[in-house]
């Protein structure tokens, strides 16, 4: 609502009441509070009283006048002088008009006419009394009053009030229109000279500014010279100021790590500085900022080397940015990064030692100080085997980390280039491309040195356990892998370095597992373990030889972890590490929990999945292979479930066990180290041949090595020397019986021992034909022969020694070497039946009875079955021994056929009768499987009937004699058919002297 809405607002409320008055009192009379009302007021006060209630309030304030222009500022001036002149002019005229016609109306009444002149007029405020009304009113009283007269002098006054006020209201309400045109004018007045006394205002603070500034310039222009020097001086101090600031803020910066900030204020201070270089009073503030510079730049050193170890694109791009502003004093960016990256390898490694090695419960504070001096490869040597393997861990993490960081840096910089070239910024691209090529051959400095640390912590170190290797190894190969991906090429110090490592830890732990063996051996009681014991390990076999697949039944290795993703076969290039980008850090620890419910996710997951058929087609083609090479070695398909550990009722020796948990042991070594593949399966060779020389040790004859022996095969005698003049552990020592307990008369001869012993020895063989296709797949072509020769030499020689153990075994428990001398004419104490005194085979006359030692020999027979019965055997060593056992007799009866001096047909006869009763009872006695061929004796005795033409051919082609068996048949056929005597003499001559061929 606006001033002139208020002020009709208020004429129209006035008009309303003035007629209220009126009606209420329309003698022109009011009650007592008018009257007296219209006694304190006055036409004056009412006019004051009607200025105050449509006095308006400016709506211009704190207005100002921008125009400095002196025309401007006098029409401003003149104007509002005017103005106001105006205004007051017609105020006054206003006043005293409604002054007059006030008076003239309240005159009318004959009751205010007749007061005095000076009862309407204004108090006068200077002290000089015009008129008093009380001082009239006493007079008009007189002397002599009463309350009375007061009382009638007051209604007086009062009526005198009411009349007044009746006749101002009236000549209010005629004149209505005029007072609003009234208060109108006096608001517009009013506004106008608000407005003036603001122009006025602004006008005077504006000409004493300017006054000001006259005076100065005056001043100033008086003296320029002057002016000129202190202007300088006032800004060369605000700069000092400013770089004293700015030190501080830098300093404060550097406390909270705000590096970005610190060389942003840094770069501004250095730049004032430098436009007051010619000043010697600044010359301590410059030193000052040389050495903050340095500060600084270590500072951004241990920014870059903490980017290198974790990259962080925001940190860097803010180091990107301000790192220009330290100057070129300091060294390139791109330099600056090729060392942080060195020192990120330094300051990581030596740090996980030290956190590691410095970690130990029982270390004295002298100790914990001496550990603190140490270098870093003295430090390595302090570790313990427990601290070795998380240490190597978290070393191979952190370098993992940094190799992951060069890699995110230099994508940074590539896509930077790719912006900065678009923008055409030359600078900006030149410092890109020095920073992309730095990072880039930086890349095999850093595996370099990063080789050199992780081969110091692995040769100084002590062994750690067979598991922790495996552990260790397998890291190192992954980390090979990542290496050679990062740096875009093989990196062969590194690949030496884990080799020559794995070298030396296999050499200690195959020697600890040879002496443990031969301990094993040299108190082996050759009883078979239990049959779960036998399961476990044939499991862990065949797991083992699952193509790269860890045996399931070892000690966890990380081939069953993230690092099955990592192969050492992989393309080298440029984007070789791309790959390893989005995969999680390999060498973070996973403890077993999480890797089991990891593992069991997989499994479900490849079995909802379809990589189903994939895994199918690789054990299909896995077993079409394993059943191949079977068929290669002489196990046919059907007899795949008979051979080796899965024979039914297979026994196994605890040594035996030890020897194929170290097979499958060092078959997963040979599966990481690979280059190591050689001496781990020497390794493995030497393992079985230690059981074959002790199993020989133990049940052979050590004088069956004499080279006048021919007790063994000349494989088994050439392969048991050639073990035994090596020394060491495979040192042949002759063992006596007597010295031994299960050995003795008692037990056998340790016949179940020897059953036991040979096979489990022959088991282990035939494990070792199973493996031998892939055995020599992992071997380089160049050790190919030494498998080879193992295996025809070494494997196949079992047999030979389960025969010469057999044999002797079954010559000891069937004791018919007393059958030599009664069967030959040598012993003239011996009882001979049906004989005369030229021998017992000498007769004329043949018989239907043999002689009396076929007697002898059957009882030694039944007494062998017993003995055999008695050991509780398996069939087919019961086989074997009968297999044996016939061979004895054999060899027993042609070596005592030799010695017979005479021999004539009827006495021929009587030697095939007494053989073909010994067959008799043996096919009776021996089991169905047990071999009956009688060849060897057969083909001796009757060798006697051989023609006399024939006789050196026949001796030709049978070496399996020795010289006096085939002198002593030469012998008898001669004498019995008369050959001639040259004849006779020549065949002898031939067979002494080895010329029969």
């Amino acid at each position: 609502m606006g001033f002139l809405d208020r002020m009709k607002d208020k004429a129209q409320e006035m008009r309303e009441r003035a007629k209220d008055i009126v009606s209420q009192s329309p003698n022109g009379t009011a009650n007592g509070a008018g009257s007296r009302a219209g006694v304190e007021a006055s036409p004056r006060r009412l006019i004051d009283r009607f200025q105050d209630l449509t006095m308006p309030s400016s709506p211009v304030k704190n207005a100002s006048i921008d125009d400095e222009s002196s025309t401007t500022r006098e029409f401003l001036r003149v104007y509002a002088q005017r103005r106001e002149a105006r205004m007051e002019e017609e105020v006054s005229t206003v006043a005293r008009t409604n002054q007059i016609e006030a008076t003239e109306a309240a005159r009318t009444d004959p009751l205010v006419d007749a007061m005095a002149r000076g009862f309407f007029d204004e108090p006068s405020t200077s002290g000089d009394v015009v008129f008093d009304p009380v001082e009239d009113s006493l007079l008009r009283l007189g002397n002599d009053f009463t309350v009375e007269d007061l009382s009638k002098e007051e209604e007086r006054l009062s009526d005198l009030a009411d009349r007044v006020s009746s006749a101002l209201n009236k000549e209010i309400l005629a004149h209505g229109s005029d007072f609003e045109a009234g208060m109108t004018k006096i608001a517009a007045i009013n506004g106008c000279l608000e407005e003036s006394r603001i122009v006025m205002s602004n006008s005077r603070r504006l000409l004493q500014r300017i006054g000001a500034d006259v005076k100065s310039a005056m001043r100033v222009t008086s003296s320029h010279t002057t002016k000129g020097s202190i202007l300088s001086a006032l800004r060369l101090l605000e700069d000092i100021k400013y770089c004293q600031t700015c030190e501080n803020s830098i300093r404060s910066y550097l406390d909270i790590s705000e590096y970005a900030e610190a060389m942003s204020v840094y770069s501004k201070a250095w730049e004032r500085l430098e436009n007051m270089h010619a000043l010697t009073c600044t010359s301590t503030l410059r030193e000052d900022f040389v050495a903050l510079r340095w500060e600084l730049v270590s500072c951004v050193d241990n920014v870059l080397v903490d980017l290198c170890g974790t990259f962080d694109s925001e940190r860097f791009t803010k180091l990107y940015n301000t790192y220009p502003s330290l100057g070129n004093e300091v060294k390139h960016l791109a330099d600056k990064i090729q060392d942080a990256f060195l020192k990120a390898v330094e300051t990581q490694t030596e740090g996980m030692l030290r956190l590691h090695a410095m970690l130990s419960y029982n270390q004295d504070e002298a100790k914990a100080t001496r550990k603190s001096r140490m270098g870093y490869k003295e430090l390595c040597s302090q570790l313990s085997p427990m601290q070795f393997v998380p240490c190597i861990r978290k070393t191979l993490e952190s370098l993992y980390e940094i190799f992951l960081s060069s890699y995110k840096m230099t994508t940074w910089c590539k896509t930077r280039m790719a912006d900065v070239v678009e923008a055409s910024d030359t600078e900006a691209i030149n410092v890109c491309s020095a920073l992309i090529a730095a990072l880039e051959i930086n890349r095999k400095p850093v595996v370099e040195m990063a080789s050199v640390r992780l081969a110091a912590l692995l040769q100084a170190s002590s062994a750690p356990s067979n598991a922790a290797f495996r552990e260790v190894f397998d890291l190192c190969r992954v980390f090979i892998t990542c290496a050679e991906a990062f740096v875009g090429e093989e990196v062969p110090q590194l690949r030496a370095q884990l080799e020559r490592v794995g070298d030396r830890y296999f050499e200690s732990l195959h020697s600890a597992r040879l002496d443990a063996l031969k301990a094993m051996l040299e108190n082996e009681r050759w009883m078979p373990v239990s049959v779960d014991a036998i399961k476990r390990v044939r499991d862990d076999l065949r797991n083992a030889m699952q193509r790269g697949r860890a045996a399931l039944g070892l000690t966890k290795t990380l081939g069953d972890t993230v690092m099955t993703a990592f192969i050492s076969e992989q393309v080298l290039n440029a984007e070789s590490f791309l790959k390893f980008i989005d995969a999680p850090n390999p060498f973070v620890a996973v403890d077993d929990k999480s890797a089991d419910v990891e593992h069991k996710n997989m499994s479900e997951e490849k079995l909802d999945g379809g990589s189903d058929g994939d895994e199918k087609g690789d054990v299909e083609r896995n077993e079409e292979e394993t059943e191949q090479e079977e068929e290669v070695h002489g196990f046919s398909k059907n007899d795949v479930d008979k051979v080796g550990l899965d024979r039914p009722g297979v026994k196994i020796t605890a040594s035996s066990l030890y020897v194929l948990q170290g097979i499958v042991e060092y078959t997963a070594l040979m599966q990481v180290m690979r280059p190591s593949v050689p001496i781990i399966f020497n390794g493995i060779c030497q393992l079985f041949e230690l059981a074959l020389v002790k199993t020989f040790n133990a049940f052979g004859r050590t004088e069956a090595l004499a080279p006048e022996s021919h007790d063994m095969t000349p494989r088994l005698k050439g392969t048991l020397s050639r073990l035994g003049n090596s020394g060491g552990v495979m040192a042949i020592r002759p063992v006596s019986i007597a010295n031994v307990d299960y050995m003795s008369s008692g037990n056998l001869y340790g016949l179940k021992e020897r059953v036991v012993a040979l096979e489990s020895l022959c088991r282990v063989a035939d494990e070792f034909k199973r493996i031998k296709a892939r055995v020599k797949r992992s071997l380089p072509l160049k050790d190919a022969a030494l498998a080879d020769r193992f295996y025809s030499h070494t494997v196949a020689a079992v047999e030979d020694l389960r025969e010469h153990v057999y044999k002797s075994v079954a010559s000891l428990l069937l004791n018919i070497s007393f059958c030599i001398d009664a069967i030959g004419d040598g012993d003239p104490n011996f009882a001979l039946v049906n004989s005369t005194l030229s021998g017992k085979y000498n007769i004329r006359e043949a018989t239907t009875r043999p002689n009396r030692w076929v007697a002898d020999v059957q009882g030694e027979l039944l007494r062998f079955t017993t003995r055999l019965a008695c050991a509780d055997i398996a069939p087919e060593a019961l086989r074997v021994l009968w297999h044996y056992a016939r061979g004895v007799i054999e060899d027993t009866l042609v070596e005592g056929f030799s010695k017979v001096k005479k021999c004539t047909e009827p006495g021929r006869a009587l030697m095939t009768l007494d053989v073909q009763t010994l067959q008799k009872e043996f096919k009776k006695l021996a089991p169905e499987s047990a071999n009956s061929d009688w060849r060897y004796i057969d083909t001796y005795v009757q060798a006697f009937y051989t023609k006399e033409d024939d006789a050196m051919k026949w001796m030709q082609i049978h070496p399996e004699y020795t010289k006096a068996q085939k002198v002593a048949l030469v012998n008898h056929a001669s004498a019995a058919f008369r050959w001639t005597s040259s004849t006779r003499t020549q065949l002898i001559q031939a067979i002494e002297t080895d010329t029969l061929i």
